[in-house]
This record gives structure tokens, sequence and C-alpha cells, in this order.
């Protein structure tokens, strides 16, 4: 079944979706690793193309980003930096801090306490989940996106996402490809599947932070499962998109960098306990 959005390049993946390596390769979605790689003219084509009809286009939409952290106050300017600078103008920045001890508030008073677009929410520290939460909670506007302190966004990302939404009316999710840099192996690839239900049932492929909603979807669906303290992104895309197929958008515009310092949450938390959960939980 093909997933509405732009049509699709050709391409294949080194690197499949977690647990998709039980399936024969015929069965794994293709990647865009390879045309990026040279050098992405058609990824890169597809985002100009977008932005210069979206931009004659009014930005009456409005959107909630919801930026999570904890502890990240040496990262934290350049995700936030991403998100002020971004070309679709018509938003807000709800930054919830999961209880940071590092001079966050610090931070974010010194240097964005005059933009009145960020909206900076302090909690006791329990988990990101409750921390988006948080944020969907606070949300006014009617699309959703997400952004994490180790990630950052092109400057187009919300104007290309917001209206391709606009543009599917009945669609409630929708997702585009992203650039990872792995300074810990150094190397860096793009990741931009199709949209595969089988597939994303195995393992997810499909990042937060390329990943926004109706606010509507929240409503009718709940948030991010606090007892999950990884691969709460996971169980959610997949209750999002169960009864919806997401538009997929092939442009590359968000970065996420790995870094050992960074302490990622997949990398410290039970990855096998938590996947066989999300597992039972869409036993599909």
């Amino acid at each position: 079944m093909s997933s509405p959005g732009i049509p699709p390049a050709s391409g294949r993946d080194p690197t499949p979706g977690k647990g998709a390596d039980s399936h024969s390769s015929e069965s794994r979605p293709p990647d865009l690793d390879g045309l990026a790689r040279e050098p992405g003219f058609l990824l890169t084509l597809n985002e100009a193309r977008l932005a210069h009809r979206y931009l004659e286009r009014s930005q009456d939409h409005g959107v909630t980003v919801i930026l999570p952290t904890w502890n990240r106050s040496f990262i934290l300017r350049r995700a936030i930096d991403s998100v002020l600078a971004q070309s679709y103008r018509h938003f807000e920045l709800v930054l919830i801090d999961d209880g940071s001890t590092d001079g966050t508030r610090e931070v974010i008073n010194a240097e964005y306490s005059a933009d009145s677009r960020l909206r900076y929410i302090e909690t006791d520290h329990r988990g990101v989940s409750h921390a988006r939460n948080v944020g969907l909670a606070h949300a006014t506007g009617e699309i959703v996106a997400y952004l994490d302190s180790d990630n950052e966004w092109s400057e187009h990302y919300l104007l290309i996402m917001v209206n391709t939404l606009l543009d599917h009316p009945s669609l409630p999710t929708a997702y585009c490809g992203i650039r990872v840099v792995n300074n810990i192996q150094g190397k860096s690839f793009v990741r931009l599947y199709p949209y595969d239900r089988r597939t994303l049932l195995a393992g997810n492929y499909i990042d937060m932070n390329i990943f926004v909603h109706r606010k509507s979807a929240f409503e009718r669906l709940g948030g991010f499962r606090e007892d999950l303290r990884c691969m709460e992104d996971w169980e959610l895309i997949l209750r999002y998109t169960r009864d919806h197929e997401p538009c997929v958008v092939e442009c590359v515009l968000a970065t996420y960098y790995l870094e050992k310092e960074f302490g990622h949450l997949t990398q410290t938390e039970n990855f096998m306990e938590h996947y066989r959960q999300v597992r039972q939980l869409h036993a599909e």
C-alpha cells in the first residue's frame, strides 16, 4: 500500500529499523541513504520546491513545538535556535525542563527571556514522557511538533510539515527524513522510509523529531505512556497511525546528533524489555 505524499524516490537502506532484521530483504523498506550521498539532490530539490510553494501561503495555523530537556544546557541552544529561526512564524515553543540541575533555567533566562514565543515550564524529574505530556497539556496550537535537545531542524521544517497536513486534511499525522550524525562511530546517514505498517510494528523507523500531528489526535488518543522509560515515541506513533496512514514527505528536514556524552535513553534503558512491552501493546 502506498503512502500519501510526494512520489517516492528509489534507494536502499543498509540500516533497517529496529526489529526489522527478522524480515527478508524484500520486506524491508527502501531507504534514501544512497540517494542522499549523491548528494541528496532529489531530497534537496524537493525541499526547495516545497518551500518555494509554501512561502507564498498565509501562516494562519498555530503550531506548538514541544521541547523536553534534562541537564542538557550545554547543547540546548542549538535546538532552540533552530526553532526560533523557522520560516514558518506562527508557533509557540514550549520548553519543559524535567528537573534540570545544570543551570538550564539560567541559560533560558539570560538568552531567551525576551522572546515571547518561548514558554519555559519547570517540573520535577519524572522522565521524557511526563515532560512531553506537560507540553501537550499546555499546547494551544492546532498542530503539534516535537524537538529534542540533541536535534535541530532545517529552517523550512515547520513550513513544509504544517502545509503538508493542510494539503491532506483527512490525515492526522506526517513525517519526513532525518540525517543521523553518529559522532561515536564517525559516520552519518539519512533515514527516510516509506510507511509500511508491518515494518513499523516490528520496529520504529519514524523519529519523534520529524513527526507532526494534529492536536485532535492527542485529544482523541491520549499522550505518551509514562510507564515507558524508552520507546514511548514508537508506542505513540503506532497508536496515532493505526487508523490513518501518515503523509510521508520526501525531504530531510532535521539532524540528530549522536554523542557518547549525551547519554541517550536508548543506550541507558532496558531496550529489549520495553521493546517487548510495546510489541505486546500493539499485537495486530
